[in-house]
């Protein structure tokens, strides 16, 4: 923990030495924890009750959880590789400490030693004075849930390193049998007296949710209500003109920290659904299948979100409940994207730091896009059908993204429904200062880096891949100014591609003020004051040099490589940076040779 708040401080090499020093002690444990543990096997003894989990203690596991956090955001390889390995320890620690069962299943096979309020209180020998069965009830309760949410952080960890890099998840959803963690409120109670007055233990089995129950209702969601969860929810959302009460409608009111457990989940179930058919070619039915079954599910998660009137997307949150309700929103933003664009195989290659494979994957990867050219029979599905009920049954976030038969290949138009996607992410991170030039930057959590590398990817590959198409008629798109209105365009552009181009342009020109103003009030602070005229010795700019005399592709690469480069806490974002730079090299020479009429 004082490592990584010494990374909040901006103090790196004071933090890797706390970091070591961590690791160290934790392994010193860890070996002496397994030299007593042969010696009792030597000699006999057994773990009591048969269970291994007193011999696990919970401060272990939450100290292996930051140290693998830690090691998967510090940007050295090395140490990802080792906080790689220790993930498989982490998880094994935490079944060994019990913490996947239930509290009726560990009391059982460990024993009570906390009464729940309705007996008499343990433990009389104890010189302090004796406790009241409310306050014991608390310590149980308390310990309870401390236990179930160091668990569901273990699995947030999972999903994020299966959404990062493509590994494999340590916990599959189906292995979890346990009630997602409880309301915020009840959970921040400081004392017996404040968790009684909240409700105390009726308040918690009232409002108890099992984890499955959570994650079926919202997969289930649309065949229970057709038509309920699909149309212009995400707009909405985003836009601030969403309705509470669609979220009242589930039969679900998940807290916040179960919010972002299941938006996890549902990341997961994606992973989960594209493995299945590893090696395995995709019908066109079969990816419209995909969306039509997930896409509803996380309209569904966002109208449970939204049904909590103290979630909000701004930093601070304006009800002062804390970040964890906005940390889930980037990780909404991702489950679209990557509901439509599969990244597995450029994740993979950014894990081992081969950006150059990362972009040819982009470019030119066959699973990218499930299904993209598809087989005779996909152009019978409903791709020039622009009827309401294609549009209810796709589920789309908006009629302009409904696949239309046009200029572009399939390949293109999926790649226009995961951009615009991407598009509202960047957009609304802008226009709540949510960026790595705000602010707030130093507030924003791994995953807001993970969705701004991300969407710009998606983004500058689908332009790209317009660029390529209408290069040699309409020049660079986004280095010279272009009337989408007239010919040639008005023929070579779909009515969605100009709505998209015109969104990245106005993208562009946000992200590239911020980092003007980021700059100039950079060069303010670190300028001297001139001693005759008082005035400061700085240079200001009005625009960034690189950004200019490009296109959109690289525009919008280079202008997040800026800003993740410029992000202070993790260091893993610089990373990132490197890998969009590599990339926009790429996308510049396709966008060069694509202007470039055969001779």
């Amino acid at each position: 923990m004082a490592a990584i708040g010494a990374l909040y401080e901006y103090d790196q090499a004071a933090s890797k030495e706390l970091f070591d020093s961590a690791k160290r002690m934790i392994q010193l444990y860890l070996e002496e924890r397994r030299k007593a543990d042969m010696s009792a096997a030597v000699n006999g003894f057994h773990a009591s009750n048969g269970t291994t989990s007193h011999n696990t203690p919970l401060w272990l596991v939450q100290a292996m959880l930051l140290n693998v956090i830690y090691g998967h955001n510090c940007g050295d390889k090395q140490s990802a590789d080792i906080a790689s390995t220790h993930c498989a320890a982490l998880v094994s620690l935490a079944r060994a400490a019990e913490l996947s069962q239930s509290a009726s299943s560990s009391q059982d096979s460990q024993g009570s030693g906390i009464s729940d309020g309705s007996a008499s209180p343990v433990n009389d020998s104890t010189p302090h004075a004796p406790q009241s069965a409310g306050h014991l009830a608390w310590l149980k309760w308390k310990d309870t849930e401390e236990r179930k949410r160091t668990f569901f952080a273990v699995f947030n960890l999972s999903s994020l390193l299966v959404t990062a890099y493509n590994h494999a998840p340590a916990i599959m959803n189906s292995e979890i049998s346990l009630d997602l963690p409880c309301d915020e409120d009840l959970w921040a109670a400081d004392s017996a007296g404040d968790w009684l007055a909240r409700g105390g233990n009726l308040a918690a089995e009232q409002n108890a949710l099992p984890f499955a129950t959570a994650l079926s209702t919202l997969l289930t969601a649309n065949q229970r209500n057709p038509g309920a969860f699909t149309n212009n929810w995400y707009h909405q959302l985003q836009s601030g003109n969403f309705s509470r009460f669609h979220g009242r409608q589930l039969d679900i009111r998940p807290s916040t920290f179960g919010c972002l457990v299941l938006i996890n989940a549902l990341h997961n179930f994606i992973w989960e659904t594209r493995s299945r058919h590893h090696s395995r070619q995709w019908t066109a039915k079969e990816t419209e299948s995909m969306f039509a079954h997930i896409e509803p599910a996380l309209n569904a998660w966002q109208a449970a979100w939204k049904a909590n009137e103290h979630h909000h997307i701004q930093r601070p949150n304006p009800f002062g409940l804390g970040p964890l309700a906005a940390d889930s929103i980037p990780l909404l933003d991702l489950a679209f994207v990557r509901l439509f664009v599969n990244l597995g195989r450029s994740k993979e290659a950014f894990w081992q730091r081969d950006f150059d494979a990362m972009a040819n994957e982009f470019a030119r990867g066959a699973e990218v896009v499930q299904h993209a050219e598809g087989s005779p029979g996909a152009d019978s599905m409903s791709m020039g059908d622009h009827s309401a009920e294609a549009q209810s049954r796709q589920g789309l976030r908006r009629p302009s993204q409904i696949l239309t038969t046009g200029h572009g290949s399939k390949r293109e138009r999926y790649l226009r429904r995961a951009a615009f996607y991407a598009a509202d992410s960047l957009s609304i991170s802008a226009k709540f200062s949510l960026t790595y030039a705000d602010n707030s930057a130093h507030e924003l959590p791994i995953q807001s880096a993970m969705c701004f590398f991300d969407c710009s990817q998606v983004l500058a590959e689908w332009v790209s891949t317009v660029q390529e198409r209408v290069g040699r008629y309409l020049g660079m798109l986004g280095r010279q100014d272009t009337d989408y209105s007239q010919v040639p365009a008005i023929m070579l552009l779909e009515a969605e591609d100009i709505d998209l181009l015109t969104k990245l342009d106005n993208i562009c020109q946000m992200m590239e003020e911020k980092l003007v103003r980021q700059t100039n009030a950079f060069a303010t602070d670190m300028s001297t004051v001139d001693s005759v005229t008082g005035m400061h010795n700085s240079a200001h700019i009005d625009h960034i040099p690189t950004l200019h005399g490009v296109g959109f592709g690289v525009k919008i690469l280079r202008a997040t490589a800026l800003m993740l480069e410029k992000a202070a806490v993790w260091p893993v974002t610089h990373v990132m940076a490197n890998a969009l730079e590599v990339q926009a090299t790429h996308m510049n020479q396709r966008a060069e040779a694509s202007v470039m009429v055969a001779v």
